[in-house]
């Protein structure tokens, strides 16, 4: 059903309030004498050299560039140090080349997320994510949605060309420890994508929602390993085609191997059903699915893996895809002033129930340099890659690189 732009962008921001609104709840309901608040305006400004300015299959254009990018972000820590932030930013970009000067880039991104489960009494804990991102370039677009977030549902990295996108996702997970050993687990979550209707036609995107939730009982067998089940389903909408619903159910493994590395995983079964439609028959397919997350953490150095393998809603064009996704992250301050970082994921998204429609596979990785020259401001240089390959009916081959310079000024004022 065809709805205009003004009222889905009315829901999405109604539904944004709504995510912010619920994010408050560990401040609201936790004593506000063991919560340290910071507020931290920022400002950035970088110098970029980009690839592909239009983010186009053939016809490349190169551009130097200047981004602003002025921001806001909260940020409490609790008594037993988990942190959550609530933060936003608008970026405006300027292509100083002349053949480039109309890739000039609005983005608008917002973010709930948290380091833990934020303790609302000693047995009930919140774990929120929620982002919003608003952007004519789908190349900032697949470096800012949250890959890998088990909290919300699916994201797709897919970059979709010169393309406009509104995308939100939000999600809540609570856990309730019944026993000292027994944890009780319950989430849902919600994810939008919306393409304004002034897009290149033809291009294949599609609006679409996804919802669904969870529940788990997990046991802890020792102090180190945790063993449980879990069920859950979702829902999936797509404009002009028919939705889709999934189930599944599965087993979910913890184990601290140290007090620096822990490993997460869930093992399922999944089915997907397509639902019928004039000239279009219902099917279903069912097959393995699941998730792992691996972290490490060790005075000033970090590192992450992450891998899932589900079926999602999310491709962006407008049907169900089966998702294989794997990504890395390190982090290290390595002395007062100098720390790197290295960040980067694999995406491969298959459509389910129509052949070839949707075979793409997306590359984003990122690595940076920052020196801290005062307590308020650093420097850092950092370079960029996004490489995706299609072999279906929908979506772009095309390659993206940059590099830039960064200068960024911000403080934290102690608020509480």
């Amino acid at each position: 059903m065809m709805t205009c732009p003004g009222r889905r962008y009315s829901r999405i921001k109604g539904i944004l309030l709504l995510a912010s609104a619920f994010a408050w709840i560990p401040m609201i309901a936790t004593d506000a004498a063991g919560i340290n608040m910071d507020v931290i305006p920022s400002v950035r400004l970088e110098e970029e050299w980009q690839s592909n300015v239009f983010d186009t299959s053939t016809d490349e254009v190169s551009s130097f560039g200047t981004r602003l990018t002025p921001g806001l972000a909260l940020r409490f820590t609790s008594a037993d140090n988990v942190m959550l932030q609530v933060s936003g930013n608008y970026e405006k970009v300027w292509y100083h080349d002349a053949e480039a000067r109309d890739a000039g880039t609005n983005t608008w991104f917002f973010r709930i997320d948290s380091t833990g489960g934020w303790k609302l009494t000693p047995t009930f804990s919140v774990l929120p994510s929620v982002y919003f991102v608003n952007t004519n370039s789908s190349y900032r677009r697949t470096r800012l949605v949250p890959s890998g977030d088990p909290v919300v549902p699916p994201v797709t990295i897919a970059n979709y060309g010169n393309t406009k996108s509104q995308e939100f996702g939000g999600g809540m997970g609570f856990d309730y420890r019944a026993t000292p050993n027994l944890t009780i687990g319950i989430s849902g979550k919600y994810s939008e994508q919306r393409f304004p209707a002034d897009n290149v036609a033809g291009s294949g995107v599609t609006d679409s929602t996804q919802a669904g939730g969870s529940a788990s009982v997990s046991y802890l067998f020792s102090p180190r390993t945790n063993l449980g089940i879990t069920a859950g389903g979702g829902h999936q909408t797509y404009e002009n085609n028919p939705g889709s619903d999934t189930l599944s159910a599965g087993i979910l493994f913890g184990h601290r191997f140290s007090p620096a590395l822990r490993f997460d995983a869930t093992l399922e079964i999944s089915q997907v059903r397509q639902k019928g439609a004039p000239g279009i028959q219902a099917q279903k397919e069912s097959s393995p699915s699941g998730n792992f997350n691996i972290a490490y953490a060790r005075e000033t150095f970090t590192a992450r893996a992450f891998g899932s393998y589900v079926y999602s809603g999310g491709s962006g064009f407008g049907e169900a895809t089966r998702q294989w996704t794997t990504g890395i992250g390190f982090s290290d301050k390595f002395s007062r002033e100098w720390s790197w970082d290295l960040s980067g994921a694999y995406q491969v998204s298959r459509s389910v129930f129509e052949t070839e429609a949707v075979d793409l596979s997306s590359t984003y990785g990122a690595a940076g340099l920052r020196y801290q020259l005062w307590e308020w401001a650093a420097l850092d240089l950092t370079g960029n890659l996004n490489r995706q390959r299609s072999d279906g009916r929908v979506g772009e081959t095309l390659n993206n690189y940059s590099a830039l310079l960064g200068f960024t000024v911000g403080k934290p004022y102690k608020i509480y």
